[in-house]
């Protein structure tokens, strides 16, 4: 059985195989992923099965699979002691389809946020490599912002954080109590204007226990992974399918459609302070 994970433009115009399976394997979301040439027409129903880190795929691969084990509580006495700055976030992709950036800034107005990176201030540390682990020991909370707003896109930043002593706030259209309890980390969404926000996150700087709860609620999960690649159970079931094909025939008369249509919004809580 031939398959096709990804794609190459030389690929486009040939003319399958019998039997073979064509795979979409997308893990950026839509803004970034370049998929368009998937809307050409020669690639009507070509397209047999779908693999993003979307929920709706027939093989859903996402930045992190999480396991519930038997946790083990913590120091939290010597975690918050060492806890003597209030956020920080790391980015290197500076001008994004979310704005994150502008609502960083709006942010910054109520409380202090650390961007370390290419877009943070010079000399922020952006070239040490135990930058997240300095991170995570000294600051409380941790900006998992996403680049875009798309339908069930929930990357790395989200998924390391909640693996750290950290508290991540996250802004994005994923679903993140599908993977985490949603005690265990601060959404934006939750709140009706970045003031309230930061009201949120002050209130927590001056109360140890009610922020401690936000870590003890991670304490029975477990990532593995951290990104699509490094996640092994999608593949597997790649291979499954790959070994029954009947069981999971299908095809997309577009797939760039279903991938694409609907699937991303432009923020709407910038002008909400």
């Amino acid at each position: 059985m031939n398959t096709r994970v990804g794609y190459s433009s030389k690929l486009l115009t040939r003319k399958p195989k019998n039997g073979q399976i064509w795979i979409f394997a997308v893990f950026e979301s839509p803004m970034f992923s370049y998929s368009q040439e998937f809307n050409n027409a020669i690639l009507k129903d070509k397209i047999n099965w779908t693999m993003t880190y979307r929920h709706d795929s027939d093989i859903p691969a996402p930045y992190g699979i999480v396991k519930k084990i038997s946790g083990q509580s913590k120091n939290y006495t010597k975690i918050m002691a060492e806890k003597t700055k209030l956020a920080a976030q790391v980015v290197s992709h500076c001008s994004t389809p979310s704005l994150r950036e502008r609502y960083v800034k709006s942010l910054q107005k109520y409380i202090s946020v650390t961007v370390y990176g290419r877009c943070g201030p010079e000399k922020q540390g952006s070239k040490d490599t135990n930058l997240f682990q300095k991170i995570e020991k000294s600051y409380k909370f941790y900006l998992a912002f996403e680049n875009s707003l798309c339908r069930d896109y929930v990357t790395e930043k989200f998924f390391i954080r909640q693996n750290s002593s950290i508290v991540p706030i996250v802004r994005g259209d994923g679903n993140y109590q599908h993977f985490y309890p949603n005690n265990s980390y601060i959404d934006v969404r939750d709140f009706k204007s970045i003031s309230d926000l930061a009201k949120y996150i002050q209130y927590l700087d001056r109360n140890d226990t009610a922020y401690i709860e936000y870590l003890k609620a991670k304490e029975n999960y477990v990532l593995t992974g951290g990104t699509p690649y490094n996640v092994v159970e999608p593949f597997c079931q790649m291979c499954k399918m790959v070994n029954n094909p009947d069981k999971y025939r299908n095809s997309y008369s577009n797939v760039q459609d279903w991938y694409s249509n609907g699937a991303c919004r432009n923020p709407t809580d910038l002008n909400i302070i």
